[in-house]
């Protein structure tokens, strides 16, 4: 029971952290009020684009995980202080119309909840054994024990002598290890619970403002859109739909790249169609896509091809140039991560996990 209401905590924690990140970026949103749920989604692409970079630096410096740990540690609850004092008005409005909301519409807010609260329960109780499942959490428990990043093989133990490309910029394990090792939560509840509920809680709020785009609807239609996703993803049919890593594998980073960014490079491009000339959802287009690198290495390849499937199409109807090169630019984090990871697989380069002795290794 201590261990329920643990990750029921943490995973409340984590909404507000991506809350206070995201409203950073959507407080300055002038022509619109701040929105619980956008703030939420920008947020947790803002927060591992943040994580990347102390992650990577001192990954690549062959320090240890506690020094990550630490720093992390003073960044997040600093950020979100920050965040409070410059939009605690912002914020204090947006939870106002959310009760009121709440509160003029308790069918539909109850009804989102429980089918939401289901789901995860069913969820949480999957059991999954594959080799891809079992990897996430031998890495976090492989790093926390060995205080280390990236440097063991979570299947055998051994030591590498090269940082693996497919894992060294996907640094999303390092975040949940990184996270176990300040609260003392065991690898197996934080990624097989915690961010389990976290990645399906955050696919169903996609879900919600991609149904408030189609109908223009806060209520019943929006409701309905929630109920007929859930339907639509219990009955998937193969091993290789979004669906099936999401309903047995929601903490992966595959997961979230299938059930998280791809789902919000739709709501974003809804969006871009609706106002061509603004900029602030090309920007979050460009966050997306280069958080997309940070959570699976699949993305470099994946993200680009969804992308691409809306915008070029958009580009050619509207007869823009314009909406093509900004495309390319949105999705560029992925093209170079791309073309990295082919350099590395033909020898071209490589980094290795221990100090170059005299200039070589």
């Amino acid at each position: 029971m201590i261990v329920f209401f643990e990750a029921v905590l943490m995973t409340c924690v984590n909404f507000i952290i991506y809350f206070a990140f995201g409203s950073l970026i959507t407080s300055r949103f002038k022509e619109t009020r701040l929105s619980a749920t956008i703030s939420i989604l920008t947020g947790f692409f803002l927060y591992y684009c943040i994580f990347d970079i102390p992650c990577l630096i001192i990954m690549l410096h062959w320090r240890p995980l506690s020094w990550l740990a630490y720093c992390w540690g003073i960044m997040v609850p600093l950020i979100v202080i920050i965040s409070a004092v410059i939009n605690r008005k912002a914020w204090v409005r947006c939870f106002s119309e959310a009760a009121v909301y709440i509160r003029e519409n308790p069918f539909v807010s109850i009804a989102g909840i429980l089918i939401v609260a289901v789901q995860t329960a069913l969820i949480l109780h999957a059991y999954e054994f594959t080799l891809d499942a079992a990897y996430y959490v031998a890495n976090v428990t492989t790093s926390l024990e060995t205080n280390t990043m990236n440097i063991y093989n979570p299947y055998t133990g051994d030591w590498q002598n090269h940082f693996e490309m497919r894992y060294l910029f996907a640094t999303y394990p390092m975040e949940e290890a990184a996270m176990c090792y300040l609260t003392g939560i065991h690898p197996l509840i934080w990624t097989k619970t915690i961010m389990a509920g976290t990645s399906l809680i955050l696919s169903n709020v996609i879900y919600y403002r991609i149904g408030r785009e189609l109908f223009k609807d806060k209520g019943t239609k929006t409701l309905l859109m929630l109920l007929f996703a859930a339907v639509v993803n219990f009955f998937y049919i193969s091993t290789f739909t979004s669906s099936e890593f999401l309903l047995t594998r929601s903490y992966e980073g595959k997961t979230l790249v299938g059930n998280i960014v791809l789902p919000m490079i739709i709501l974003l491009f809804m969006k871009i169609r609706e106002d061509i000339k603004g900029k602030r959802y090309w920007w979050l287009l460009a966050l997306v896509c280069l958080s997309s690198t940070i959570l699976s290495n699949s993305s470099d390849m994946l993200v680009p091809a969804a992308a691409g499937v809306l915008m070029i199409p958009f580009a050619i109807k509207k007869k823009s140039a314009g909406v093509f090169v900004k495309y390319l630019l949105c999705v560029s984090p992925c093209l170079f991560m791309l073309i990295a990871y082919v350099l590395y697989v033909k020898g071209v380069f490589v980094f290795y996990t221990y100090p170059p002795l005299f200039g070589k290794h």
